[in-house]
């Protein structure tokens, strides 16, 4: 009896440690999505921030006769800072960046101190509100933030060095980083069952919620604090209710937790920056929008490898939604889904292979 014990309770320590395991991995992704929505406490309303600049696909707007330096590519200004400060937060020497709200908010004042410092032309008082800025945010000594401005400085004009960059446009060279290897999604990992799970408890609530925010969508509400409170319920819940269905479809623990997060990405998209007025109205542009440019600018992984995801993961949403009921089938999605992959993995490639 005594050994039974010590087994079960063996057995039992082990499931904790998964599900803690589980809980850890969603935690982390879902940090990756609070970066983003970050930027709200900046600019108001995110359809307002999103959408006061069109949506670019491919490359940036360029001249078509001058030449792009090898090992560079052509980004606009927005972009530009977006990937400094994206550097800045990979960067082995800062520590305690918690998420891209510092990482902006020090990114435009680190821009302007390198672009002076290369002018001979440095602002001693800049650089001091800079180093205040990185003790605070770092929690590091002034010393070793002083040296941490220059640094940072430095990679500023790494990325874009000063001397190349052309004159009477909008758009940066950008040094691009080492080639990553762009490989599809490897769908054996992803051999669904022929479950049908039906709606549960859980479920049936979070499809009421989900039906209540697209009232509110349709009716075109116009307090936003009503508007947003809807949208964090449906959000929420949709965490759970999606995978655990992914879950009960056979996709491992792990898998399962990075599609949750990238479905959840797509809600932000249609729901907090208006792609789409509801969710079963995504079209054709509504997926170029969210592939081409907005994941592109918005996410930050640790391999632009982990881009290939995306598609299988909006594939397996609309399934989600049929069976569930929310949408009539899925089909019309996925053959858009379908002939979009190939040339989405193809755009990764010339960006980052």
């Amino acid at each position: 009896m005594r050994g039974q014990r010590t087994v079960a309770k063996k057995k039992k320590k082990k499931k904790i440690a998964k599900r803690q395991a589980r809980a850890a991995e969603r935690k982390a992704r879902k940090r990756k999505l609070r970066l983003v929505k970050a930027r709200k406490q900046q600019s108001g309303h995110f359809q307002d921030e999103y959408r006061s600049s069109p949506p670019v696909f491919g490359p940036a707007p360029f001249a078509d006769d001058i030449d792009i330096p090898p090992g560079f590519r052509v980004v606009g200004m927005s972009e530009a800072m977006m990937e400094f400060a994206k550097a800045m937060i990979r960067h082995p020497d800062i520590k305690g960046l918690d998420g891209m709200k510092h990482a902006f908010n020090l990114a435009m004042p680190l821009w302007n101190y390198a672009l002076a410092r290369e002018r001979e032309e440095a602002d001693d008082r800049l650089r001091s509100e800079i180093i205040k800025a990185l003790m605070a945010a770092c929690r590091i000594g002034r010393d070793e933030a002083g040296e941490l401005v220059d640094q940072l400085a430095d990679l500023r004009n790494e990325m874009f060095p000063p001397e190349i960059q052309p004159e009477g446009t909008s758009c940066m060279f950008m040094r691009k980083e080492v080639s990553h290897l762009i490989t599809p999604f490897n769908y054996e990992r992803l051999s669904l069952n022929d479950t049908v799970v039906p709606p549960g408890e859980q479920d049936r609530r979070f499809f009421d919620q989900l039906a209540a925010l697209d009232e509110l969508r349709m009716s075109d509400e116009d307090d936003y604090e009503v508007l947003e409170k809807q949208i964090g319920i449906v959000e929420s819940d949709f965490d759970e209710v999606f995978n655990i269905w992914l879950l009960a479809k056979g996709v491992d623990d792990e898998l399962a937790n990075v599609l949750t997060f990238d479905a959840q990405f797509f809600f932000v998209f249609i729901y907090e920056y208006g792609a789409a007025d509801i969710l079963r109205h995504a079209d054709q542009e509504c997926f170029e929008e969210f592939l081409y440019d907005f994941v592109l600018r918005k996410v930050v992984f640790d391999s632009p490898a982990e881009h290939v995801q995306w598609v299988p993961a909006l594939r397996l949403l609309f399934l989600f939604l049929a069976e569930k009921g929310y949408i009539d089938e899925a089909a019309p999605f996925i053959r858009i889904l379908d002939a979009m992959e190939e040339p989405f993995l193809n755009h990764l490639r010339a960006e980052y292979g």
